[in-house]
C-alpha cells in the first residue's frame, strides 16, 4: 500500500506509533512499526506492553482511514477511542531495531462500537494476542 500513514491516522508524533499499513481488506488489516530508541513507547531498550496495545489500536484506526479513502472520502482522519482491552496476553516485548507486525481482524461491529482481535509478531515470532473494543 502506498498511502502515507499520516493521511490515515489522526495521531501525530510523538504519539503516532504505526509506520505503515501494509495490508487492508474489509475486515482485516496489517501494520508495521520499526522499534527505535526514540520511540515514545520504548523504555530501557524495549517497547512497553501498553505500547503494544496502542499499536494494535492505531492499526485499526489506519484501516478505517484506508477504507474511508477507498470509498472516495478524502476528509481528514477521524478520531476514535479505545474503549476496552480484553484477554491481552503478552509473551515478549520487541527490542530496539526489531520490526513489529500487527494483524487485526474485525470480530463484531454494533453501530460505532467495534470489537477486534489482534495478533502481534516480532521478527516472525508471536509475542501478543488479545481483543480491543473501540468507538470508531
Amino acid at each position: 500500500m502506498s498511502t502515507a500513514i499520516e493521511t490515515l491516522l489522526p495521531h501525530r508524533a510523538p504519539m503516532r506509533w504505526l509506520d505503515a499499513l501494509v495490508e487492508c481488506t474489509d475486515t482485516t488489516a496489517t501494520g508495521t512499526v520499526l522499534v527505535t530508541a526514540e520511540h515514545f513507547g520504548v523504555v530501557d531498550g524495549t517497547m512497553l506492553e501498553s505500547a503494544l496495545v496502542e499499536c494494535a489500536a492505531q492499526t485499526v484506526a489506519a484501516a478505517l482511514g484506508q477504507r474511508r479513502r477507498a470509498s472516495g472520502d478524502s476528509s481528514p482522519a477521524q478520531t476514535g477511542m479505545l474503549a476496552a482491552v480484553s484477554n491481552f496476553q503478552i509473551t515478549a516485548r520487541p527490542a530496539v531495531g526489531d520490526t513489529l507486525t500487527i494483524e487485526v481482524s474485525e470480530v463484531k461491529r454494533l453501530g460505532p462500537m467495534l470489537r477486534i482481535a489482534a495478533r502481534l509478531t516480532c521478527e516472525g515470532q508471536f509475542i501478543a494476542t488479545g481483543e480491543l473494543t473501540l468507538y470508531a
